[in-house]
């Protein structure tokens, strides 16, 4: 009787799950939004997310408020985000750092990139650049690496730290064109930036955002190719890396996700609202523009699509680079 009882409770359940689900999107949010961010407080990103975050609370009629977890190169935002409650109330945001790049940089993560997540949707594309001191006799990447060939160990290139994107850049440039170029590890752009108008390093990776394009444009930096599929509108005379030969195809993107399970109506209603905002014409003029950012806005089917396809390229890169990471908590 009791064995009966308990599979008429467990199939009754089944069927009210669904109808538990619609009640629960429709009333969602009740409470306010944590988005996860796994860089420090006063970044581009950061102010992207807050941005962002600010025009979604209006439209949730919720706080949306911002939680920032930087350290071991996003694993522990991303942790935090796949082990969170799947109610859409716990939301993180990621750069193809995170999600396309980890899982070939480490042997094991404490999350699965692909099992984990719920894509809301890719937010923006990030306009790159390599980047150079004005006292490097080179005015492309291919030049340049061709100098530092007849120079081995005279140039210095500055990453964000071992496994970020612009040390995987390096890598693979030094890998495929077959260089020795030094690799100087700094905390973030804001040191990046003196050091290469400094002539302490010589060359890297950057977005053009924030104080990136005004030095350039005053002749203190040097733009030796931008990064994006196609020439940048913010600098039409510059080629691109395919166009010199010498592109990894590394994408530089930064999405919204929520944990895996989170119910669809809950994710598509999310997905609405931070489509919204990244194409509000006012954000997009005054913040969007100013920070090197294209916004995408897309589906989740169309955001998980996509991130199918740059892990397979992450994967590629990575291989071709051997870079090798053990996990540390920071």
């Amino acid at each position: 009787m009791n064995s009966f009882l308990g599979r008429a409770a467990l199939a009754c359940a089944i069927a009210l799950a669904p109808c538990m689900q619609s009640a629960s999107a429709q009333t969602y949010p009740a409470k306010p939004i944590r988005i996860i961010v796994p860089y420090p407080p006063g970044g581009v990103i950061d102010a992207l997310i807050r941005g962002v975050g600010q025009q979604v609370s209006e439209g949730l009629a919720q706080a949306v408020v911002t939680d920032n977890r930087p350290g071991a190169n996003t694993i522990i935002a991303l942790e935090a985000c796949a082990k969170a409650p799947p109610d859409g109330y716990t939301l993180c945001s990621s750069s193809a750092d995170g999600m396309s790049f980890n899982p070939g940089l480490y042997a094991s993560l404490p999350y699965d990139p692909d099992k984990d997540f719920a894509p809301i949707t890719q937010l923006v594309w990030v306009n790159g650049a390599i980047l150079a001191s004005p006292g490097l006799p080179a005015n492309t990447v291919k030049d340049a690496l061709a100098y530092a060939k007849g120079k081995p160990g005279a140039l210095n290139w500055g990453s964000f730290g071992i496994g970020s994107t612009p040390h995987i850049y390096l890598d693979w440039f030094k890998k495929k064109a077959g260089v020795d170029i030094v690799h100087i590890p700094y905390k973030g752009s804001a040191q990046i930036i003196p050091a290469l108008i400094t002539g302490e390093i010589q060359m890297s990776f950057i977005g053009l955002g924030g104080p990136v394009l005004p030095q350039v444009r005053a002749g203190k930096l040097k733009v030796l190719a931008v990064t994006s599929p196609k020439r940048s509108a913010l600098l039409p005379d510059v080629s691109t890396l395919a166009e010199q030969g010498v592109d990894p195809h590394i994408t530089s993107w930064i999405g919204v996700f929520a944990p895996a399970r989170t119910p669809k109506p809950v994710v598509e209603r999310l997905n609405a609202e931070f489509v919204k905002a990244v194409h509000n014409a006012r954000f997009q003029e005054q913040f969007l523009k100013a920070q090197a950012y294209d916004a995408v806005g897309n589906t989740p089917e169309e955001f998980a699509e996509f991130l199918k396809t740059d892990r397979a390229n992450a994967k590629q890169v990575v291989q071709t680079t051997g870079i090798r990471l053990e996990q540390t908590r920071q």
